[in-house]
């Protein structure tokens, strides 16, 4: 066992619990919230889409929003206000009701005929008090489906919203809108839509160095790692693309490589290994832009920047 590791190993957990609630996050949980508190007093459940790219957060809103509604058992009861579920693939009436039942808890999810799953489901529903049901993986919807699988599921989805009176939130990728276009009923259950973008720093720089100076503040050191410093939002946004994940891949391997070395601060070096290691091969840059010279890096963002 390495005894470092075990020394370092609460503050790299407080590291991967680090929530930046940057505008649109926040902006999206408002509206999350709104689903959830809204939806009882309203003819028809409030329900929302949510889609974008891989890694740019959509399931760090799922969890916070999840850990803001946590369940909890008691001896009398269970309460589970919020439920997350994923879209399975392929995507089957059967397939999906099974899903949502493993997330119940429920012994044996896949064993019935689709009628009793869908009465064990409604049962199961209201025995563990579900407000809002959070379906991932939404796009698995139209992966490998025909339109009448497709189809047919949507009508199930919708049937779920109508019989049980619970607000619904689709999360997936961009590919998962064209359900709405199969089922143009099912669409208008979801007045709710945004589609979360990658940071744009060339675009709008103040946002992503809003996140950059965020999540410094939250990071465990005795110094400031001087992330918004002359080139370093340049150098960030290089290195990630302006990928949420990729950020937080990036910074939580160099914060391990300077909590290791007992340092005050993440060091420029840090973060040229932790780019070599885990991001280089997928980013395949010109360099690693943590060791190239701040002219470097001036010319290489007025290159972007002219052929935008």
């Amino acid at each position: 066992m390495d005894l470092k590791y075990e020394d370092v190993k609460q503050k790299l957990q407080a590291i991967k619990e680090i929530r930046v609630h940057y505008p649109i996050f926040s902006a999206i949980l408002a509206n999350m919230e709104r689903c959830l508190e809204e939806s009882v007093d309203l003819a028809e459940p409030l329900c929302m889409i949510i889609t974008g790219d891989t890694g740019v957060g959509k399931s760090t809103i799922i969890k916070t929003m999840s850990d803001r509604h946590p369940s909890i058992k008691t001896s009398e009861e269970v309460n589970t206000p919020v439920l997350v579920a994923s879209v399975p693939l392929p995507a089957t009436i059967g397939a999906l009701y099974t899903s949502i039942l493993t997330a119940l808890g429920a012994p044996f999810p896949d064993r019935g005929k689709i009628e009793y799953k869908r009465l064990r489901l409604f049962e199961l529903l209201k025995r563990c008090n579900v407000r809002l049901i959070i379906l991932d993986e939404f796009q698995h919807l139209v992966e490998r489906g025909t339109r009448q699988r497709i189809e047919t599921v949507a009508d199930a989805i919708k049937s779920l919203i109508n019989q049980t009176a619970l607000p619904f939130i689709l999360v997936g990728m961009p590919a998962a809108c064209a359900v709405l276009e199969y089922s143009p009923q099912l669409a208008g259950r979801f007045p709710l839509s945004v589609e979360i973008p990658l940071f744009d720093w060339l675009g709008q720089p103040t946002s992503f160095e809003r996140l950059l100076n965020c999540f410094e503040k939250a990071l465990p050191f005795a110094k400031p790692s001087g992330f918004g410093d002359e080139t370093m939002p340049a150098r960030f946004y290089l290195a990630t693309g302006g990928n949420f994940r990729s950020f937080t891949t990036l910074i939580r391997d160099a914060s391990r490589s300077a909590l290791m070395q007992d340092c005050a601060r993440i060091e420029r070096e840090h973060l040229i290994r932790s780019f070599n290691t885990l991001l280089a091969a997928n980013r395949r840059l010109r360099a690693n832009p943590f060791q190239e010279s701040n002219t470097a890096i001036e010319r290489w963002i007025y290159q972007l920047r002219k052929n935008q």
